[in-house]
């Protein structure tokens, strides 16, 4: 597979992944592994980011690094979430949802895009 295809498989495991997160919210038990959710190397699409398909050129890339932090700011977002919901802050927990995780959800989906581009472009 050409890594502008895996970059479009990626963007489906993200929503998947998004999916996945509002069920945790209506859900979440009391003692759920956080530091597991908060890890950004650990679900699908990051175990495809950091794994062996990239060569070192392309992972010093900025559209690499961009996705790669964006990517992490989404796992802390989400881990903040489920710790509201874990605590009994739902409303708190799907603020956080529906406000800035969207935004970062949205901006990750877009350094996706752009980086895409970038590969669909390349010589």
């Amino acid at each position: 597979m050409d890594q502008v295809a895996e970059i479009e498989e990626a963007l489906g495991k993200h929503a998947l992944w998004m999916s996945e997160l509002r069920q945790a919210v209506l859900h979440a038990p009391a003692g759920i592994d956080v530091e597991s959710i908060r890890a950004d190397d650990r679900c699908a699409f990051g175990r495809w980011l950091y794994g062996s398909s990239w060569s070192s050129a392309e992972r010093a890339s900025a559209s690499y690094e961009e996705v790669r932090r964006v990517h992490a700011e989404f796992h802390q977002l989400a881990g903040e979430i489920v710790e509201l919901a874990a605590s009994g802050r739902t409303l708190e927990a799907y603020g956080l949802l529906y406000g800035d995780y969207v935004t970062v959800s949205g901006r990750l989906a877009i350094a996706m895009r752009a980086w895409q581009a970038r590969l669909r472009h390349a010589p």
